[in-house]
């Protein structure tokens, strides 16, 4: 199979080695994604919820889940720009890749609000018993909710960029 770069001219045989690369790149990506999105339905789905001591337990672990899937998502996407078939410039010359880049720093930026009082809520509730304020778990609740709103660009930015287009 030949490699087109981004202008179309150059050619480059690739092995099946690096095809099965790029292929579980891409299966680990997507998957880590979804597991991404799972986790913050799930953390809305608990903050949907009444508050409670088990809810207030089990956020910081749902959270660190989300921490770690974000994370492992940025570093198999890391590796599909630096490794993958593309190649680096197919991403870095696409201002689509830049605004899905950008929609999921907000997403993590914001996140940081959320955790740090997950893991207030947590710390408070071992200590003293005490449970967040309604106004607290509303405000947790809808900055999750944003985060899920603003994950979805990034979702459509991809399947825009994948196809090229912005080039």
């Amino acid at each position: 199979m030949d490699k087109l770069t981004t202008d179309g001219t150059e050619h480059q045989h690739l092995d099946k080695n690096f095809m099965s690369l790029d292929a579980n790149l891409a299966i680990f990506h997507h998957l880590l994604a979804f597991a991404l999105v799972g986790v913050l339905m799930a953390e809305w789905a608990v903050l949907r919820g009444p508050i409670s001591a088990q809810s207030v337990r089990f956020l910081p672990k749902l959270d660190a889940a989300y921490g770690i899937a974000a994370l492992l998502l940025l570093i198999v996407g890391y590796l599909r720009v630096r490794y993958g078939v593309k190649g680096f410039a197919f991403y870095s010359g696409n201002p689509v890749f830049w605004m899905k880049i950008a929609f999921f720093a907000a997403v993590g930026l914001l996140s940081i609000i959320p955790t740090l009082s997950f893991f207030r809520w947590s710390r408070a509730f071992k200590s003293t018993n005490a449970l967040p304020t309604d106004a607290q778990w509303i405000r947790a609740r809808r900055l999750v909710l944003i985060e899920l709103h603003l994950l979805a660009p990034v979702m459509i930015f991809a399947a825009i960029m994948a196809r090229g287009i912005g080039l």
